[in-house]
Order: structure tokens, then C-alpha cells, then sequence
């Protein structure tokens, strides 16, 4: 057998050969080659299929990006037209770059598509090629799934530019879920403070909770200052309890996190997750990123629950 992959090779046979050369599992590889497979045998016809199948992948994921392109410049048009305040300037912002990353994927993946299947000189890269085309489908399904949400959050967005209602209602609900927020992480510092010996990783989480609260109501102030002024800028009125309702959940915040400082020594483990989150959050200020904020947050819990107590 040569070490080539010639035209309609056995499944069986360019399996044998792929283990050789990849040291992979065959039934892996068998898996992998299925697409290029027509009745037990791999063939250019089915290879040629395959990269047809994937390029209408592709052509979906550029087009969803292309009408995610369009609501945004619909909503960057009617945002041009109000008045010219922080936290309409950090969600264009935000979406601007959400819409350049999805550009970006795009092209990387058809750069990927132009080589996957350039040069099979062996079964090997048969393999690789079943495998590369196999991943820039998963990679293009995920970019329709986020140009999706993407254009249905800029048509939200547009929403909100052009309705007073709409972004009072938005405000409305962002504060009431801080204050359920509050409310939960009371539950669990009164929990915590009951227990003989309460669990380390409950009392992180709930600091955790707190201090991103505490970074909620800053964002929260901001923001009904911003659409107070706005509303004042059109003659139209605004919900006279929010800023009373801030405030409260500042204070419960402020009353969580006192409790939780008098807390119990904490292992390395959770101690310095938090120092580093703290730091983090530190140099944060309104209008909040919080794409950013999620990452950090995730960042400071990975791994808590697989770990081991620290020396």
C-alpha cells in the first residue's frame, strides 16, 4: 500500500495507514471520515461534497453577519440623532466591537476553508482535512448562532433609542434584579453567619456576588442619571423612586458586605481569586463593559469546585 491517498481508497485501508502516520485511535478516525466516505470507500466525489456542505455553512455565517451589519448600521443611524451621553456611547461601543469579532471569525474561517483540503498527499491528511472542515462547520454554526443575537440585540437597541418607555421599563427591571440580587446574597450571609462551620467556597461566592453588586449600583446610578437628563431633554417623565431604590440597594450591599469581612481565615486558593478580582474591579467605572465584568467573574470562580483545599 503507498503512503499516497489515491483516488477511491478503502475506508479500511486509509484507516490502517491514518493510525500509522497520526497515532490516533482508528475508530476516532473512522468517525472523522465519514463525510468523505461513499459506500465504504473515500473519494474525491465525497471530499468535493463535503467542502460544498461546509462552504454553504460558511455562506450562512456570512450572511447572518452581513444583516447583523445592517441593524447595526440602523441603530448607529438613529443613535447619531440623541443626545450625546455615556451610556449610549458604551453600548455603540460595545456592539462595534462585537460586530468587528464576528467580521474577523468570518474571514479566518474562510482562509481556513481555502486550505483545508488544499493538498492531500496522504491518508494523514485526509484525516487532518475531515477534521479541520469538521471544526470550521462548528465554527461557522457558532457564528450564525451569535450574529443572530447580535442583530436581534441591535434591533432592541434601536428600541430603546427611539423610546423613552422602553428605556425606563430596561431600568425598571435592572434594578429590580439588583435588589433580588441583594435580597439572595442577604439569605446566604445570614446562612453563613448561623452555620458552625460555614463551607469556604459559599462564603466566596457570596463576596464574589457582593462586590459585583456593589459595581452594579455605581453602573445603576450612572445610568439613571444619564436617562434622567435625557428624559429633562425631551419634556418627558421619569420614575421618580429610582434613585431612593439605588440607594437601598447600595445600603443592603453595604450591610452584606460588612458581614461577609468578618469572615473566617480563607485558604490561598479562594484569598487570592479575590485579591485579584478586587483589583480588577477597582478600575472599573460607569458605564460598565460588562462583557469585560463576566470574564473577570468567570475568571475569579473557574476551577473553584474541582480544587482541593490549599496547603
Amino acid at each position: 500500500m503507498t503512503e499516497s491517498a489515491p483516488v477511491a481508497t478503502p475506508l479500511d485501508e486509509l484507516v490502517e495507514t491514518a493510525v500509522d502516520q497520526t497515532g490516533e485511535d482508528p475508530e476516532s478516525i473512522r468517525t472523522w471520515l465519514e463525510p468523505f466516505t461513499d459506500d465504504e470507500a473515500v473519494t474525491p466525489a465525497a471530499i468535493e461534497a463535503t467542502v460544498t456542505d461546509v462552504s454553504q455553512v460558511l455562506a450562512t455565517a456570512e450572511t447572518r453577519v452581513d444583516l447583523a451589519t445592517r441593524a447595526h448600521e440602523s441603530a448607529s443611524d438613529a443613535a447619531a440623532d440623541v443626545p450625546d451621553l455615556d451610556i449610549v456611547d458604551v453600548r455603540r461601543r460595545a456592539f462595534a466591537e462585537r460586530l468587528a469579532d464576528l467580521r474577523a471569525d468570518v474571514e479566518a474561517l474562510g482562509g481556513e476553508l481555502g486550505s483545508a483540503a488544499d493538498e492531500l498527499d496522504s491518508p494523514a491528511d485526509v484525516y487532518e482535512a475531515a477534521v479541520d472542515l469538521h471544526e470550521i462547520t462548528t465554527g461557522a454554526q457558532e457564528v450564525v448562532r451569535v450574529a443572530h443575537d447580535l442583530e436581534t440585540e441591535l434591533e432592541a437597541f434601536e428600541a430603546w433609542l427611539t423610546s423613552a418607555n422602553r428605556r425606563h421599563d430596561a431600568l425598571v427591571d435592572e434594578v429590580e434584579s439588583a435588589e433580588e440580587s441583594a435580597a439572595a446574597v442577604a439569605e446566604t450571609v445570614e446562612s453563613l453567619r448561623a452555620a458552625d462551620a460555614p463551607e469556604q467556597e459559599r462564603w466566596f461566592d457570596a463576596t464574589v456576588q457582593t462586590r459585583v453588586l456593589e459595581v452594579a449600583v455605581a453602573d445603576l446610578r450612572a445610568e439613571a442619571a444619564d436617562l434622567r437628563t435625557w428624559a429633562e431633554g425631551e419634556g418627558v417623565s421619569f420614575p421618580d423612586d429610582i434613585e431612593a431604590r439605588i440607594d437601598e440597594v447600595e445600603r443592603e450591599a453595604a450591610a452584606n458586605a460588612e458581614a461577609l469581612a468578618d469572615r473566617p481565615s480563607l485558604d490561598a486558593r479562594f484569598a487570592d481569586r479575590l485579591e485579584a478580582l478586587e483589583t480588577e474591579l477597582a478600575a472599573v467605572s460607569p458605564p460598565v463593559a460588562w462583557a469585560r465584568v463576566d470574564e473577570v467573574i468567570a475568571e475569579a470562580r473557574a476551577g473553584i469546585s474541582g480544587e482541593t483545599s490549599g496547603d
